[in-house]
């Protein structure tokens, strides 16, 4: 008995005692607090009740961004720079921007010092080089979204089976004219031409403007235009880490410009030094000296803006019998250098170059035609009448195109160089076609085995 009263005397009190506690938990004190409802007391927060605290504001942060380009894609590139950094207040882009010539250079310096910006435009020329130097991050769990952009546009980023690089845009090599110099020069571009036509109508064009106008630019040294003639012979510039074409396909090559240039269908060997490999600003048409340019597809715009008249555009000659070369192209990459200390930010800054709806129209064709499908949809509801053409040119070739591998092999950037060295010799007299293929197959190959 004494037991079972100790214990319900003890439940007595602790019933007591939860009865005093939830009378004195709304920290009033006196009759006003016991009459106040429920709903409007103002309790004491516990800690079940009490709100998160604020997220800290993220550690500001400098990402230094590397490209080349027009003035255009400057202004362009800033436009949309600025639209990432109202997004994200904590990350400054600190933009460095050029010319392509020069350009390499640089960023080898920069790298070899340990300078080197945080995310850099990267070429399919260059890519294997820095890939090779660890000088790039692999970009597969970096953080960018990928699902809105095809599998085929990914790889060509990539060296071996690891992403160094993802497209910009996409486009096609073509030749931009002028219709009112042809016609001029009575010459009027009917569909597509041969070789030899092609070269028959340089020279009626050169001859039919005097006054120091030639037919078309020298572009014996352009690796595109190498490329594109290597590929109607069903050869490649490379291949298994060589050259990848035979001396006597390359001495067809030298000798058809050579010729052309012997002819004057094409600008002397000055006049080519004098832009070759320089800015758009410096190209021939946009100075009224000759109708044509070879370029990207995406620099249509751009080019037809610098020569302010109405230009377009055309596919390049072919070889009757050969085989088609047309090919689509990465116009350019976005690559992250390997030590950056700002990786994330610098993964969120190519994410939305690449996958943001509102930068993606700022930006436009001018890097080519945009990778990610949502992206490509909302430009091409707004596309100005030559953008309009762009696309549709890089899409007529898109059907014709045949598959390529682009990625050079390391050392091919030190071999093309080499190349424009032997055929700037041809052109001013100094060697034959013939030498220039011999000497470039031997140290080409020297070069790529190092």
């Amino acid at each position: 008995m004494r037991r079972r009263s100790l214990a319900m005397l003890l439940s007595c009190l602790l019933i007591a005692a939860i009865v005093i506690s939830a009378c004195s938990s709304n920290g009033g004190a006196g009759e006003g607090a016991v009459e106040t409802p429920a709903a409007e007391s103002p309790a004491t927060e516990s800690p079940a009740s009490e709100s998160p605290p604020e997220e800290q504001a993220p550690e500001p942060v400098e990402l230094r961004v590397l490209w080349w380009g027009t003035q255009d894609r400057h202004d362009l590139t800033m436009k949309a720079i600025e639209l990432f950094e109202a997004k994200y207040p904590h990350i400054t882009v600190v933009p460095e921007y050029s010319g392509f010539d020069g350009y390499w250079d640089k960023l080898s310096v920069q790298v070899s010092g340990g300078s080197a910006p945080d995310v850099i435009q990267m070429s399919y020329v260059y890519l294997s080089d820095y890939a090779s130097r660890n000088a790039l991050l692999e970009l597969s769990d970096a953080g960018i979204a990928l699902d809105a952009i095809d599998e085929g546009t990914i790889s060509s980023g990539k060296v071996g089976s690891s992403l160094y690089a993802l497209p910009a845009g996409i486009s096609a090599l073509t030749y931009v004219y002028d219709p009112a110099m042809l016609e001029k020069a009575g010459v009027t571009i009917e569909g597509r031409m041969t070789w030899e036509q092609f070269a028959a109508m340089a020279t009626q064009v050169s001859q039919s403007l005097g006054s120091g106008a030639f037919g078309v630019p020298d572009d014996t040294a352009a690796p595109n235009m190498l490329h594109y003639f290597m590929r109607e012979k069903g050869y490649s510039l490379y291949k298994d880490g060589k050259i990848g074409f035979p001396q006597e396909a390359l001495t067809e090559y030298l000798t058809f410009w050579n010729d052309l240039r012997n002819a004057g269908g094409t600008s002397s060997a000055e006049i080519t030094a004098s832009y070759f490999n320089g800015p758009l600003e410096n190209y021939p048409i946009v100075q009224g000296k000759s109708p044509f340019a070879l370029v990207s597809s995406n620099q249509y715009t751009s080019l037809m803006t610098l020569a302010n008249r109405p230009l377009e555009m055309m596919m390049l000659p072919q070889t009757p019998g050969g085989k088609e070369a047309y090919y689509i192209t990465p116009s350019m990459y976005w690559s992250i250098n390997a030590k950056t200390p700002h990786a994330k930010e610098a993964a969120l800054l190519v994410d939305f170059l690449l996958n943001d709806v509102e930068a993606g129209k700022v930006l436009s064709t001018n890097r080519g035609v945009p990778v990610a499908s949502q992206v490509r949809e909302a430009v091409k509801a707004q596309l100005s009448e030559q953008d309009a053409k762009a696309v549709e040119f890089t899409d007529a070739s898109a059907a014709i195109a045949q598959p390529i591998d682009i990625i050079a092999p390391p050392g091919a950037a030190e071999a093309e160089k080499l190349l424009l060295t032997l055929i700037q010799e041809m052109q001013f007299g100094q060697k034959t076609p013939e030498q220039v293929a011999a000497e470039f197959i031997e140290k080409g190959n020297q070069l790529l085995a190092q």
